[in-house]
């Protein structure tokens, strides 16, 4: 009985310690980037970043990445590229109106190196 009440009193100390994780929070959202098979084309990560900032939108990173998606390999078809960004949930819906979806709708979707 003796090691359950020091146990519990360090549990119980983590616990009280859960105060700023809403600060913390963020969400992640993406974009295609509208690059095409064979010939590229579409936007740079910069230029969606400025996408996000010209709707008043911080971001607090930014990666590229794919869909994850099967895409028909052919020329001129989309290749999946995304630009993928993390940013404050309270900003969740400017973003949206910017034309980002949250990328928790797109579960098949990863980072990849930009190229």
């Amino acid at each position: 009985m003796r090691m359950f009440v020091p146990t519990l009193a360090v549990l119980a100390s983590l616990t009280a310690c859960g105060g700023g994780e809403e600060e913390d929070a963020s969400s992640k959202v993406f974009k295609s980037m509208g690059t095409l098979q064979c010939s590229g084309g579409g936007v740079s990560l910069a230029a969606l970043q400025a996408q996000l900032a010209a709707a008043k939108v911080l971001t607090r990173s930014a990666a590229c990445g794919t869909d994850g998606l099967a895409n028909s390999t052919v020329c001129g078809s989309p290749d999946g590229r995304i630009g993928i960004f993390e940013i404050s949930p309270t900003q969740a819906g400017a973003a949206a109106a910017a034309g980002f979806a949250p990328l928790s709708t797109l579960p098949t979707a990863r980072t990849i190196p930009c190229a």
